[in-house]
């Protein structure tokens, strides 16, 4: 292989980055359906629309993170299944990059808090500035403030721009994956929000 090559972003970086996207939108979601404070206004068809948008985005990029670790026969498979993960991904993350700086807006304004510092409580705290670090909070949604946004922005860039793509070495079929288990504990967390905001097929 030719290591001077460009490289794309591995299969496990898109998916680790869409596991993100699916928490803040999933803490977007909640608050749309339920919002904290009686006194900050939105119009309900507004917020509705704003709300069906989200969950619709985030339906489609759970459905594709969610297949994306099935076991396979052989390398050769994955490989292949890992390129149509990433080729469905990247239109999915471009979406919610453009989302971010309404969601932003709209999280700011209902949860009443800034995005910078000082978030009131812990839920505006991981989704302006993220749960473990802070570059997956979503900050103003904005790529140029830095956090989550700039995050995808790199990745859609290294993306177009790269030439190879680091391939996996192995597939490990013994027992649930990180990945299941991240989607059970998620799974288990909103599934109650979404249904209450909409369907999940």
């Amino acid at each position: 292989m030719d290591t001077n090559k460009i490289q794309k972003p591995s299969a496990e970086e898109w998916i680790k980055w869409a596991q993100i996207v699916i928490e803040r939108l999933s803490t977007c979601v909640h608050v749309y359906s339920k919002p904290p404070y009686e006194d900050v206004f939105i119009p309900d068809s507004e917020r509705q629309e704003k709300n069906a948008l989200t969950l619709f985005l985030l339906h489609r990029i759970h459905k594709v993170v969610d297949e994306a670790e099935a076991p396979w026969e052989s390398l050769v498979d994955k490989h292949a299944a890992d390129e149509k993960s990433v080729a469905a991904l990247v239109p999915l993350l471009t979406e919610a990059l453009k989302l971010l700086p309404t969601l932003s807006t709209d999280m700011q304004k209902m949860l009443k808090t800034p995005w910078h510092n000082h978030c009131s409580g812990r839920l505006a705290n991981e989704l302006f500035r993220g749960k473990n670090t802070e570059n997956e909070g979503i900050g103003t949604g904005h790529p140029e403030h830095g956090r989550l946004p700039e995050e995808l922005q790199i990745l859609l860039e290294k993306e177009n721009i790269g030439e190879t793509r680091l391939l996996r070495e192995k597939i490990l079929r013994d027992g649930p994956s990180r990945h299941e288990n991240d989607l059970q504990r998620w799974a288990e967390t909103n599934s109650r929000i979404l249904r209450s905001a909409g369907r999940i097929e």
